[in-house]
């Protein structure tokens, strides 16, 4: 092997393996200290804004009567929350079902076609009427004190959005298994975010935002990235409220993780040009370390640890320690794919979803980022049940 080839392959590894360190070691470990070291408390009070509650709801016949239902029970003051059902076009029995509330004060918004979850958001919020805005999904299950446990923190200017938690619902698989054990490694870091500076992504089905900060984003993306990038641009913080939850089944399968994961996926990279043209105008300086050391380095680092694969196995050739992150890499990778194959044959596995959840992760992002390459831009919405 050349001498060339060589350095090269080890300045990739170490450059690769120091990123990887960092997005996944390091700046969980530094956001951590740094909510402790610089903390920026959040005053809140028990305020009562208006509030418009949105639904969004695409053939959601099976689903809808209990969101409602559930909704109208929520405890905040009936006459200050404004109910709405923003529907992409259902073409089943939800529009019927929505309309026999119509006296209970719940209204119903159809997009006037087929425009996907944000399309539809889009159109419905200039018919709302409510300080404050609330997102929600109909299969969202909300606690009955999420809406004040959100609209709390509108009583500190400096707080333009507000995420609440999502609680999962697990079964005995190993997909559930890797799905508990990354919401275990991602929520105490989103807290630490909260504390220290702001939120870099927000809840679909649970949050909500100041009327003035909302902006309509481009179709083919979501919320969950649009509205904090906006909230900071306006030198505002997303918070992060564990006490305003919302209820949701897990998926069960790798497979249906695989394939939510790599819609997710496209809709990141399809999210990254529209951030860095308006990364240099954020007033808070935080957004930016943060959505970098987040957001960015982690939705790259499936080809970083392709790059570091394949390097080390050049440095393998030369033997010596180099075999060693080579072999380390291979037998992780050996793991997921055991994981897989053992879910596949009806077993368990649950001791090792956390890694078939890691490689689940790396992969789908792996397949969004070719697939957004390749042209794909997800603007059109069908929930799985």
């Amino acid at each position: 092997m050349g001498a060339a080839l060589h350095t090269t392959a080890a300045v990739v590894f170490c450059v690769c393996a120091a990123l990887l360190g960092y997005a996944y070691v390091g700046y969980p470990r530094l956001v951590r200290l740094l909510a402790r070291v610089r903390p920026r408390p959040t005053r809140r009070e028990p305020i009562e804004p208006t509030v418009s509650f949105l639904i969004a709801a695409y053939n959601e016949e099976d689903a809808i009567v209990g969101k409602l239902e559930e909704t109208l029970a929520l405890d905040y003051p009936p006459e200050k929350l404004e109910i709405v059902v923003a529907s992409d076009h259902s073409t089943d029995r939800t529009h019927e079902l929505v309309r026999a509330y119509s006296d209970r004060g719940v209204k119903l918004f159809v997009a006037p076609d087929h425009l996907g979850k944000t399309g539809t958001a889009n159109e419905a919020v200039p018919t709302t009427t409510g300080e404050i805005l609330i997102f929600s999904d109909a299969t969202g299950r909300f606690d009955r004190g999420a809406v004040r446990a959100l609209v709390q923190n509108f009583a500190d200017p400096e707080v333009g959005a507000v995420t609440g938690r999502v609680l999962y619902d697990y079964d005995d698989g190993a997909a559930s298994a890797g799905f508990a054990a990354y919401q275990r490694f991602v929520v105490p870091q989103r807290q630490a975010e909260s504390i220290f500076g702001t939120e870099t992504s927000v809840s679909g089905s649970i949050h909500a935002i100041r009327r003035d900060l909302f902006v309509a984003a481009p179709p083919e993306l979501s919320f969950d990235m649009v509205h904090p990038l906006h909230v900071a641009m306006a030198g505002r913080r997303s918070i992060y409220e564990s006490e305003a939850t919302s209820r949701e089944e897990s998926r069960t399968t790798a497979e249906d993780e695989f394939r939510s994961r790599v819609r997710i996926a496209v809709r990141a990279h399809s999210f990254v040009p529209y951030l860095l043209k308006r990364l240099p105008k954020c007033l808070d300086r935080s957004y930016v370390f943060q959505v970098i050391s987040h957001k960015l380095l982690r939705w790259w680092s499936a080809p970083l640890l392709v790059l570091a694969l394949l390097s080390s196995a050049i440095l393998a050739l030369q033997g010596g320690l180099w075999t060693l992150p080579f072999l380390a890499q291979l037998a992780a990778w050996v793991i997921a794919a055991s994981a897989f194959l053992a879910t596949r044959a009806g077993l368990s596995a649950r001791a090792l979803g956390a890694p078939l959840m890691f490689a689940t992760l790396q992969l789908a992002y792996l397949v969004g980022l070719a697939r957004y390459l390749g042209g794909s831009r997800l603007a059109g919405w069908r929930p799985e049940r």
